[in-house]
């Protein structure tokens, strides 16, 4: 079992998102790799499609996913919670992890079609 780096919910896969951190630039100086969940990546997804088609100034602050201090986007996700069943929540993450999210997206729907195109 793994748990997504943004809402916490335990799956037994994640979907690998490379991931610039600073704080650890001298150990992996090319990123390292986050896991997210379908939710999740779709979230971050949705949000670098609406940056990228009208860039906003977002706000200042540090990104929840690398921790690093930049503009930010709003991530809209939905936390696991056991009162409530889910509780809708916002991350903040900045361009370059929105970017490599986007990435991810892509290699991940590739992969998917191309599991779809054996099976058939």
């Amino acid at each position: 079992m793994a748990d997504c780096d943004l809402c916490g919910v335990a799956i037994p896969t994640v979907i690998p998102v490379k991931v610039f951190k600073p704080k650890y630039a001298e150990s992996y100086p090319h990123g390292m790799w986050q896991g997210l969940c379908e939710d999740c990546l779709k979230a971050g997804k949705k949000t670098r499609d609406m940056q990228a088609e009208s860039p906003s100034s977002g706000t200042s602050g540090k990104c929840d996913l690398c921790g690093v201090k930049a503009q930010l986007y709003d991530v809209s996700i939905s936390r696991p919670s056991f009162s409530k069943g889910s509780e809708n929540d916002t991350v903040q993450l900045c361009k370059t992890c929105l970017v490599s999210i986007d990435d991810s997206h892509r290699t991940w729907e590739a992969e998917k079609a191309e599991e779809e195109h054996e099976r058939h």
